[in-house]
């Protein structure tokens, strides 16, 4: 029984990964508002009530990659926090967030075309981004209390700084088919924010 539960369980992540596979695939390649969810359960070989047994609507897709994303990056920003401070946390958050995005230049790039089509999933995706960012300023202002950052350093403008730098990144990563892997593109952004904000700390390599 358990054999069989496992097994079902197996058969319905495999489908909901061809249904993600296909759906980005298909934003990157046909714009979000241009993709149908029947050209999405074609393109994952599934019926179209399928789809709608693992998503509600196109927007799912997208916010549920995001919440994956967004969520092992809080993750990683608190394992880090209590083991070695706020600011190898806000290393870790924006690191996290480059090696989720970094695994599938298609699927990153179908997730910003999508978000920057639709008003409300953009909305939506942001919030889940803001909830990482106001973690991270709250990093920054720790940081700043124990005199781990220079006296000049605004702690909001660092963790501002190293969010642009991970969108900067994506941007140029997603845009064109010659650019290196994205964490190649992010790590000197991030240690550069760091060490002109940072003094008297380690930090990740």
């Amino acid at each position: 029984m358990v054999a069989a539960v496992s097994i079902r369980q197996q058969q319905k992540d495999e489908t909901r990964a061809k249904i993600f596979a296909a759906a980005t695939q298909l934003f990157a390649q046909n714009g979000y508002h241009a993709t149908t969810i029947a050209d999405i359960a074609k393109a994952a070989g599934v019926a179209k009530g399928t789809f709608f047994v693992h998503f509600p609507s196109k927007d799912a897709v997208i916010t549920a990659l995001v919440r994956i994303q967004t969520g092992a990056a809080r993750k990683a920003r608190l394992a880090a926090l209590e083991r070695f401070g706020p600011v190898v946390a806000l290393r870790e958050a924006v690191m996290t967030l480059g090696e989720r995005a970094g695994v599938s230049r298609t699927l990153s790039r179908g997730v910003l075309a999508a978000t920057l089509e639709s008003q409300d999933l953009g909305g939506q995706t942001s919030e889940m981004f803001d909830q990482l960012f106001a973690e991270m300023k709250e990093d920054a202002r720790l940081a700043k209390k124990q005199k781990l950052l220079e006296r000049a350093t605004d702690p909001e403008v660092l963790a501002a700084s190293l969010m642009a730098s991970y969108l900067g990144a994506v941007l140029h990563f997603t845009s064109s088919p010659k650019a290196p892997p994205l964490l190649d593109i992010l790590d000197p952004l991030v240690k550069a924010n760091i060490a002109n904000a940072a003094r008297g700390t380690r930090r990740r390599k």
